[in-house]
């Protein structure tokens, strides 16, 4: 069961989502922009660096845990799915606490990886650190098994969208699966 299976259609999280993303130079280097099925998602996203790390291409950790664990707080704001039929829920859930945690578990999986070779298997004291974040929120029910199985699999989206400089991701909710594809372009 997802957590917003008894909200309005317009309060869920996608079941389905095709996620596009492009890049383009901007006055601060590279720029990322992302399309879910067909809207535009967010702001632009540069890495906000004085090098090139790749964390412009994050929100494929968002999408992650949005698809393998049915929560983002991140991309519900961008996305406009924040559940205000529930005001309570609104304020707890999709707030600002849980979107703090929601960036800071991503951040945290970003510097993990980029300071272990890019590995996408979580240690234990990454998912230590995601259960201390995750305290009081409603994914504190996932397991440590599906974090780990979210980010892995949101590193794997990451580092192939950078890599190829952008492409699509495709998702399912029901089989908790996020799939990269590359752009046209490089697949030929």
């Amino acid at each position: 069961m997802l957590f917003d299976d008894h909200y309005p259609p317009g309060e869920r999280l996608p079941r389905r989502l095709r996620a596009e993303f492009s890049s383009f130079s901007g006055p601060f280097g590279p720029v990322v922009c992302m399309d879910v099925n067909n809207l535009r998602v967010g702001d632009p996203l540069t890495d906000r660096g004085w090098t090139e790390t790749g964390y412009r291409w994050h929100d494929a950790l968002h999408l992650a845990y949005v698809v393998c664990l049915g929560w983002s707080p991140t991309f519900r704001a961008l996305a406009g799915l924040r559940r205000r039929s529930q005001p309570r829920t609104d304020h707890i859930e999709d707030g600002g606490r849980a979107v703090v945690a929601d960036e800071a578990i991503a951040w945290a999986t970003f510097c993990y990886a980029r300071t272990h070779d890019w590995t996408r298997q979580p240690a234990a004291d990454l998912l230590d650190r995601v259960e201390e974040m995750t305290f009081g929120l409603e994914v504190s029910a996932r397991t440590r098994s599906d974090w780990a199985h979210a980010i892995a699999t949101g590193l794997d989206c990451m580092l192939s969208l950078w890599r190829f400089d952008g492409g699509t991701l495709t998702g399912d909710l029901d089989t908790a699966t996020l799939e990269f594809h590359p752009p046209a372009v490089a697949a030929s």
